[in-house]
């Protein structure tokens, strides 16, 4: 009734100033602006509201992780329902990233998508093209729950980049990891080897380090050991050697140029020569060097929580940055969290609301200081809860030490398919089984065709 009664006298005001504008300006009192000011204020509020949560909702949240990382969301999850009564989050855990990104695709197509996934970029783009992502840019830069400056700052340009397609903001950076060069130091010192810095380095120490004590071909220690996925992450390789994998104007893959031929040689010469080899049945490059099988091997920071449980007494193992080539490019990888534009607009502002929380300064130090990732803002170095694990151990500092050097991979739609491709053709160079110049031109055919398949799914 107030309300009414306000406007009503409002609207009076606006009318009889209309008149009096023809003739002289009448002069305001002092209860006409106040009538204005709360009608204007009442207004304000109301417009506010509707982008606010101000009734139960229910939104869900579909994930990759699994042990301490899933425990890890689970309590801050149960911390922002504890905050936020209004707003109940259920976790859905979807088995490994491919289950939760062939599970995310049927969703889409059934019109059955979660509120919030946990995705990479570069299966983000397709849901980006079909216009189901939520542009987070206005819930953002809101005045009342969006991010202050100090929130935009804090958070490192390449992660908040990789989540952004033509100005809009499609996703906020969750778990980041870093690709390393994880190393036995024991049997580095024993065999008065430095940690290597540049590919030659490398090479030479990973023959030095393999251990064939019965010269039958079969080593017993590798001096390195990488992922079976190889292709998945070859890209640091590609750049250091003044490349990478495809030309982001053009869509132009690039896996038969010079420096693709430089760095997959690289690659094959330590393979071709065992004093190398690819995890195969041990299924992670971590499970050898914990079992004091190998030397040397290429993993995420994020397999840091497994190599401290599950290293062999005796072993003390440590970590590096990649070494360089031509260039010192560090590959940093992992996921963003998105929200699908097929959520109603509370569940939308609940799952912000949800984001922002996840993401802060306490969260992000929690979920670094229990798993193997990165925090993704700046800030959290200064944690006490992180800072205390920064300085037990040294290890998760190598990350903060390389981001000046480091990138994020490339995320074309089909740019997956393209590199699952490339995979093929580089498993019949490991095995000997076809040259490298006809593999990576066949990769480029096949990588090329494999890409506009997936642009028209």
């Amino acid at each position: 009734m107030k309300k009414r009664i306000t406007l009503f006298i409002l609207a009076i005001a606006m009318v009889a100033s209309i008149f009096a504008g023809c003739s002289k300006e009448v002069p305001k009192t002092e209860e006409t602006d106040a009538e204005t000011n709360e009608s204007v204020e009442t207004q304000a509020e109301e417009e506010s509201l509707n982008t606010k949560v101000t009734e139960p909702v229910e939104i869900s949240f579909w994930h990759a992780m699994s042990g301490a990382n899933e425990e890890a969301i689970k309590k801050i999850t149960d911390d922002f329902m504890a905050e936020n009564k209004n707003i109940k989050v259920t976790l859905m855990n979807q088995g490994k990233y491919t289950d939760l990104f062939d599970k995310l695709m049927a969703s889409a197509k059934a019109n059955q998508l979660p509120t919030i996934a946990q995705i990479y970029s570069n299966r983000l783009s397709w849901y980006v093209s079909k216009d189901l992502v939520e542009d987070l840019s206005p819930y953002m830069e809101d005045e009342k729950t969006g991010f202050t400056q100090a929130d935009f700052d804090d958070i490192p340009s390449m992660f908040f980049d990789d989540g952004i397609w033509d100005n809009k903001q499609y996703a906020i950076p969750f778990n980041k990891s870093q690709m390393v060069l994880y190393y036995n130091e024991g049997m580095l010192k024993d065999a008065g080897i430095e940690v290597p810095k540049t590919w030659e380095e490398w090479t030479e120490a990973s023959k030095k380090l393999t251990v064939d004590k019965d010269n039958d071909g079969q080593p017993e220690v590798y001096g390195t050991v990488f992922a079976n996925n190889l292709s998945t992450d070859i890209i640091p390789w590609f750049k250091q050697a003044g490349g990478t994998t495809i030309d982001r104007e053009t869509e132009e893959l690039l896996f038969d140029s010079d420096a693709a031929k430089e760095a997959v040689t690289f690659l094959n010469d330590m393979i071709q020569s065992k004093t190398a080899r690819l995890a195969g049945d041990d299924n992670n490059a971590n499970v050898p060097l914990q079992q004091g099988r190998a030397a040397m091997c290429v993993a995420s920071t994020s397999a840091l929580p497994y190599i401290e449980s599950d290293t062999m007494e005796g072993i003390k193992i440590n970590c590096a940055a990649l070494p360089a080539h031509k260039t010192n490019d560090q590959l940093f990888y992992g996921t963003n969290v998105t929200v699908f534009n097929t959520s109603t607009d509370m569940e939308k502002q609940a799952a912000w609301e949800y984001i922002k929380f996840l993401t802060n300064t306490k969260n992000t130090a929690y979920f670094a200081s229990q798993t193997g990732y990165i925090p993704v803002r700046k800030s959290a170095q200064e944690d006490p809860v992180f800072k205390a694990v920064l300085e037990e151990k040294p290890m998760k500092k190598i990350p903060f030490e390389n981001m000046d050097n480091g990138f994020q991979g490339e995320r074309q739609i089909g740019e997956i398919n393209a590199m699952d491709a490339l995979g093929d053709q580089l498993d019949l160079v490991f095995s000997g089984k076809k040259d490298i110049e006809t593999a990576l031109k066949d990769a480029k055919i096949n990588g090329t065709k494999a890409m506009e398949e997936a642009r028209n799914n």
